[in-house]
Parts: C-alpha cells; structure tokens; sequence
C-alpha cells in the first residue's frame, strides 16, 4: 500500500466517523431538548415529545400533501388502529406495543387539579375538558377508539350528519393556509346521512361507556330545502341519531340554505327548536341526551353582541338546550389574516375559515354568552384552541369543554396530552384547585 493510498484510507474513515459522531450529536442534543416526564404537569415541558417529533418531521411532509388527502389518510389509519384495538380489547395480558394499540384510558392519574367534571345536571362525566371537534370524524367511523380512551380524549363530537346524504362541493374544498396555521373549507357538509351513520353505530354496541360522544346534526346540503321542510329535514336527522349519542349538536350556522341563510335569525331559531321539543317529547326515552346548540363567533361589537343575546333569548325560553358550542367557523372575508395568508386566502375565495386566527373573537363570544347566561348553560368553547394557553383563556371566559381540529393538522395529536398537561399547571398557577372553579373566572372577577 503506497502513502497515497493508505492516507486516503484514514482520511475516509476519519471522515466517516466524524459523520457519524456528528449526526450522533445532533441526535443526542435534540433528544435532551425533548420533555420528559410529561405525566407530571411540574416537571414536563411546554410540547411533548411527540409534539415536537411531529412539527419537525412530520408536518413538512403532511404539507405537502392536498389537505383532504391527508385527511383521508388519517382516518384510514385511525380505522386500521381502531380494528386492531378492538381485536385486542378482549385481552388483559401485555401485548407488543400495548401502548398503541391499548392506551390507557382518559382518566388520568396525573398530579394536580382535577380536570373531571360533571355537567349537563350529571348526566355526563368527562375525565378530561378537551375533546375531537366536528368536521374531523363526519361519518362517525372511530367511535369506538374515542370511546376506549385513545390519546386520552375527554369526548369527542362526530359531524356533521345531514337526514340526506351529501356529496359536498367539488374538490378541490379545502385549503391550508400555513403562514396563519389557518385552513379553510368549503366542503358543503359532504357525509353518508343519518341512516348510514346511525347503522354504523348500532354495530358498535361491544364498545359502550369511555368516553362520551356527541352527534352534531345540520340541514341537508339543498337550498331547496326551507322553512318547515328544513325544520323537519333537522327532526328526521334527530329523530334518527339522537338515541345513539351521549349529546347532540344543532348546528345551525352552517350556510348551506338559500342564499346563504342558517337558521341563526331568532324566528327561524324559534321554529327549529320548538320541532326539535316536540320530537324529544314524542321520544320514549331511557336517559335524554343533553340538547347544544352551535353558534358562529358573532362580531365582538355591540351589535355583535345585541345579535347574540337575541338568539341566547330564544334558546334559552325553548327549555330544550342544555348546552352552547362556541365557535363554528367565520367567513373568509372576515378572517384576520397576515398578508401573506389573506393573499393566499382571496385566491381560494369563499369558505370558512378555522386555525388560530379565529381564537380571539371565539374566546370573546364565549365570554359573551357565558355572562348573558349567567353561567347557566355549560359551553364547548371551539375555535383556534391550538394550545394549553388558548384552551385555559376559552375556560376563563365561561368554556367548560374545548374542542381542537385545526391544531392537530399543524401541531400533530401530541396536542391533547399538552394542552391538558398545561391545563394543570395554569390552574395550579391560579390556586385553583378544580378546573370547575376557573370556569368563567375573568366574567366573575369583572364584576
């Protein structure tokens, strides 16, 4: 071997190993920047280790992707895990990665303030406040892994299901806007119908208890369809599916009547919810499932506000609602978007825009109505909750409950375990010793 080639040689392995020393280090170094003991809302770090696996590899890739594909994909995964989980559900010896496939349930037995609460008159228990909003599960397809406690969800709210299937709007129908961690929709509330669904869920009697789920019911996708006859096209939807939920959502902000009403005007409200009593009374029924009405985020202005209050008015004089959902989605034009994203945004045009944009005015409506309540009507705050901050700031203003959707496209399912993890630390922080006593905290402390 000649000195050329013996240098050479060293030169490659000394590069080799400086490589891999390299990589090794870098490896290390991020694995120390990761949280650690996550179970204890003292010692863990803001994101969770999946959190941040999922925004630094993850999300890059995801983005890629068109929006509803990826959607799709996920739920096919869910379905795939969902099925092995219930193979295994008999079982009660450790398996191979019993930690997926059989996650412990949503009951936590972290320290610090307790997040159980009881609402709705104690109808319902929920372990934990934070919960799948609609829009991710609209055919109600995972049921079961909800309810067996999967990412140790609260509850979780399948949606939303018209008494007719609908195909929706032509795709392309939904857009990410990553420079706002915003997406907009346009889906025109495309799923199977309230028969398909409500057969899907009759073949999931094995798994009953865990977690409650709610159906979020709207009016069929036909601008044909109005006045009584969209009254009755909600009674059928109800009719149908409310004996299979632990809680029912009316959704009437959804804009898919003539041109472009919802039945957020106080006589059509009226209308709807005295056919919807009617029906609950026909209904012979062993437990009534609570009865929430979803609200879009009103303006925060007095007019807003004056909107609001008229229709908190008529809800509350039909002694049928248990319950508010705060916020649907806002319209494009409405959305407080960087430069970038409302470029972006009017390139798309119509639809409904979710993500963080819309966290403010959620949490200013939800404040609204918890004051105009009193208090008296439990909220799921909804709407921009992408974070243990932005949950904690919907329950101070009156939430009960909060939903996330939008921050998991962008911050990955790691999401729940840190919002309820800084849920714990935020009320310990506050000295409350219950999440039931933050509820509605700043409208208290403003009086």
């Amino acid at each position: 071997m000649t000195a050329r080639s013996a240098f050479r040689t060293i030169r490659s392995a000394a590069l080799r190993t400086a490589g891999v020393t390299g990589a090794a280090t870098l490896g290390w170094a991020y694995l120390q920047r990761l949280p650690r003991h996550q179970e204890d809302h003292r010692l863990s770090w803001r994101q969770s280790v999946s959190t941040r696996l999922y925004t630094t590899f993850v999300a890059p890739i995801v983005m890629q992707t068109d929006a509803e594909t990826a959607h799709t994909l996920t739920l096919r995964a869910g379905e795939l895990l969902q099925a092995c989980r219930l193979l295994l559900e008999p079982s009660h010896s450790k398996l191979p990665l019993d930690w997926l496939l059989r996650p412990p349930a949503a009951q936590s037995t972290s320290s610090g303030p307790n997040l159980r609460q009881e609402l709705f008159d104690g109808r319902l228990t929920f372990d934990t406040p934070v919960g799948i909003a609609a829009g991710f599960d609209k055919n109600a397809a995972l049921v079961p892994l909800y309810r067996l406690g999967f990412m140790q969800l609260g509850f979780a709210e399948v949606g939303s299901i018209s008494a007719e299937p609908a195909a929706g709007n032509e795709r392309p129908r939904c857009w990410r806007i990553p420079s706002d961690q915003a997406v907009i929709n346009c889906m025109g509330l495309n799923n199977e119908g309230a028969a398909c669904v409500a057969a899907r869920l009759k073949t999931f009697t094995s798994v009953e208890g865990g977690a409650p789920i709610g159906i979020n019911i709207a009016k069929t996708h036909n601008p044909a369809i109005v006045g009584p006859a969209a009254v009755e096209d909600f009674v059928h939807s109800f009719k149908t599916l409310a004996p299979l939920a632990d809680f029912v959502v009316i959704n009437v902000s959804c804009p898919n009547t003539a041109e472009g009403k919802t039945f957020e005007e106080p006589s059509a409200l009226s209308d709807l919810l005295q056919g919807i009593a009617r029906q609950s009374r026909e209904m012979q029924w062993e437990r009534a499932p609570p009865i929430l009405v979803k609200l879009m985020a009103t303006p925060d202005s007095d007019d807003g506000r004056a909107c609001q209050r008229e229709l908190l008015r008529v809800i509350q004089d039909s002694k049928v609602v248990d319950g508010l959902v705060i916020s649907n989605t806002i319209k494009n034009p409405e959305a407080q978007l960087s430069s970038a994203g409302r470029q972006a945004a009017d390139a798309i045009g119509k639809g409904g825009v979710s993500g963080k944009v819309i966290h403010r005015r959620s949490v200013a409506a939800i404040r609204s109505a918890f004051e105009a309540t009193g208090g008296r009507l439990p909220i799921i705050g909804v709407g921009g909750t992408d974070s243990a901050e932005a949950a904690y700031e919907k329950i101070r203003a009156g939430a009960s409950l909060v939903e996330v959707y939008t921050g998991l496209v962008y911050k990955g399912p790691g999401l729940l375990e840190d919002i309820q993890t800084g849920l714990r630390r935020y009320l310990q922080k506050d000295g409350f010793s219950s999440i039931q006593e933050a509820v509605g905290a700043d409208v208290r402390s403003a009086h």
